[in-house]
């Protein structure tokens, strides 16, 4: 019996320095923390990225061990999301990626992951993108330029080309405008802390969706509460006009569009619900990806380039908002920007400059 015992304890023992060594092999960092959050053990990853020296980090408060910011409070609210992109202490130019994994009761493991390359990468494909669009920009003004100068009436036998060619040539130009845009937002990590008067906007929204519609769709507006928004007027603008063009152009005429700014104490969201197509649920979480189309062909035929909601989706971060989807096929889509109560201004909160300011 104590010789099964012995060679089961060792059996168990050569498991566990398997797992040691395996965990201390791997490239992403692992730290294991009790429940008080202090740290119990870490791998050599781990130590690198975090700036953690063993033995004398064993048994330390993570808070007080790790020097990134934010990261106690990070902490303090459960950790539900990860810490995206955060700078290693002891190098700037290195990133990580943070995730808590909840295990065995209160216990937890801190995943750590260098993610400098993929940043790396991701700088890359941006600026080419912006490139070749700033490339692509001139030729394609030219090109445009010259069309509009023939008269496709004084030659009949080309007008149908010719035509097609303006609304081609358009299309394309829209395509670069729109990788343009999504390029600069992609480069802000901040935006201009001014106040953005909600009337006026959805009054102009208003204006616009009845100059694409020409009388063709019933639109309304309402405004439900008396707070402004903090941040960038012309982004802003931007998104939301987005939704309201999509709203009018995938719906049906005789159908209804509705532009809703409300906000109370809890925040604010401006809501452009249509009676068009809708989306099925499936395409929803996709939406927002850059070129993704539902009906490639409803899209070509409105006019649509495929970046739209990418658009929207960017400009809602850098105001840390984000958008909600609602749709049903045959009945309409709801389109919602949700804004924290953070980035709303009271009439009477101090005053903030405008951006023509």
């Amino acid at each position: 019996m104590k010789k099964r015992v012995a060679l089961r304890r060792a059996g168990l023992f050569g498991m566990l320095r398997a797992f040691r060594d395996a965990a201390m092999a791997l490239p992403d960092g692992l730290v294991a923390l009790d429940g008080e959050r202090r740290i119990r053990w870490f791998n050599t990853a781990a130590g690198s990225m975090l700036n953690i020296q063993y033995p004398q980090d064993v048994g330390a408060a993570l808070r007080d061990a790790v020097l990134i910011p934010g990261l106690d409070a990070w902490i303090g609210s459960g950790a539900a999301e990860p810490m995206a992109d955060v700078t290693a202490p002891a190098n700037a130019a290195i990133h990580l990626h943070l995730r808590l994994i909840p295990y065995a009761e209160d216990h937890a493991l801190l995943l750590v992951r260098d993610i400098s390359q993929a940043r790396r990468v991701e700088k890359m494909r941006r600026d080419f993108v912006a490139n070749v669009s700033h490339e692509l920009r001139t030729p394609l003004t030219v090109v445009h330029g010259y069309l509009e100068m023939i008269e496709p009436e004084q030659i009949p036998e080309f007008e149908t080309i010719i035509r097609e060619l303006r609304s081609q040539s358009r299309r394309m130009t829209q395509i670069v405008e729109d990788l343009l845009t999504l390029s600069r937002l992609d480069a802000e990590e901040k935006l201009p802390k001014t106040r953005v008067a909600m009337v006026p906007m959805v009054v102009a929204l208003q204006r616009d969706a009845e100059g694409l519609s020409q009388g063709r769709h019933t639109i309304s507006t309402s405004i439900e509460g008396n707070a402004d928004l903090q941040g960038s007027a012309k982004d802003l603008y931007s998104a939301f006009s987005n939704l309201v063009s999509n709203a009018v152009r995938y719906t049906p005429v005789g159908g209804l569009i509705r532009i809703v700014w409300h906000s109370d104490a809890n925040g604010g969201q401006l809501r452009v619900t249509d009676t068009g197509h809708g989306i099925p649920e499936a395409h929803l979480p996709r939406l927002t990806e850059r070129f993704y189309r539902v009906s490639t062909s409803r899209s070509r035929e409105s006019g649509g380039t495929g970046l739209g909601l990418s658009i929207v989706k960017h400009v809602l971060q850098l105001h840390d908002a984000h958008l909600q989807i609602e749709s049903e096929v045959g009945v309409g889509s709801t389109f919602t920007c949700v804004f924290g109560a953070n980035r709303l201004l009271s009439p009477d909160s101090p005053d903030l400059p405008t951006e023509e300011d």
